[in-house]
Order: C-alpha cells, then structure tokens, then sequence
C-alpha cells in the first residue's frame, strides 16, 4: 500500500492535469449529488470549506444551503492545528485571506461543532471504506473528532476516490462521500 505522501503528491499531480472547465463541471455535479440527497435537506446548518488550488469547489453547497434557510459556516483557523466553524451569510462579503492566505471569514460568530448538522469536508483522497486522507496538518480530524451527532460528508472528484488509503486510529472517517460520478454512504462511520 502506498504511504499518505506518495497518494498525495499523486493526487495533487492529477488535479493539477486537470482543465478547469472540466473541474468546474465535475465540482458542480459532485455538490450537485449532495445538495440532492436527505442529509443535506435535513440540515439546518451546514459547514462547507473554501476550496484551495486544485480542490473540488464547495461553493454552489453554500449557495443552495442559503436558498434553502440553513445557516453556513466556512473554517477559520484559529490557532495552529485549530480550526472553528465560523458563520458566513455571503461568499462575497464574509471572505478575506487569512491564515496561510486561506480565504476564511472575517466575523467572529463561531458555530459550536455540536450545532452543525452536516461537514462538508475536502481531501486530498478518499476510499470505498470511508477513510479521506487531507492534506496533513489535521485540522479537519481535530475539528470532526469534536462535532458528535454531525454528519460529514467528504467531496471530491472521482479521481480521487481511491480503493484503499492508509488511516490511523486518530484519522476521522466520512459518513458519506459525493464525487462528480456517485454519492456513497458508509455506515458505521461515526455517530451521526
């Protein structure tokens, strides 16, 4: 089995061949495959992320969850290794870079985990079990280790989507994944 940064040097290397029309058109039908399941329409608060270079584009979640009256929050790093849900009404306004040039929200309105009802979390990769692998630092495990009763749904391309990735004990899995080709639930995997 191949190590975290061999599969992440690899992945970064396949996102970057991709066009970006075609990383449009497959981050849009991914949020697509989620904003249409009943996890996301019985949410009431959702927590997206501000994608990087290279990552899947979580934007058009933010947008149907305002449609739909859910409140949304987006990460703020708070510390190094810490991150808090913070509330955004507007992609627009409620963005600036931030840590690490992170575009994060401005305000200061965090949202607990525990008032979260669904993560949508980014990753380097993902596999059929449920594992989603990011991009080192831990942010997202320390934060979902935290949000009991949430639901998290990983969001990648289907590039991304892998048989197998190493995981350890500390490594939190995904409740559900969506890919531009499918969307998958695993259960057992945490507490949602």
């Amino acid at each position: 089995m191949k190590d975290k940064k061999q599969i992440r040097a690899e992945m970064k290397t396949a996102m970057a061949a991709m066009g970006s029309a075609e990383a449009a058109r497959a981050g849009s039908a991914a949020a697509a495959r989620l904003i249409a399941e009943r996890e996301f329409t019985d949410a009431g608060s959702v927590m997206i992320f501000i994608p990087m270079p290279g990552e899947i584009n979580a934007l058009d979640i933010a947008r149907a969850a305002w449609s739909a009256g859910k409140r949304v929050a987006a990460p703020k790093i708070r510390a190094p290794g810490v991150m808090d849900a913070v509330e955004i009404h507007s992609l627009d306004k409620d963005l600036a870079p931030g840590a690490m040039e992170i575009l994060e929200p401005i305000g200061n309105e965090v949202l607990a985990a525990s008032e979260l009802d669904l993560i949508v979390a980014p990753a380097m990769a993902c596999d059929r079990r449920g594992n989603r692998l990011g991009r080192g630092g831990g942010y997202y495990d320390r934060f979902i280790s935290q949000a009991d009763g949430c639901l998290v749904c990983g969001l990648v391309f289907d590039e991304q989507l892998l048989d197998v990735i190493p995981a350890k004990p500390h490594d939190q899995p995904v409740n559900m994944l969506a890919t531009n080709v499918e969307f998958i639930r695993f259960a057992g995997n945490r507490n949602g």
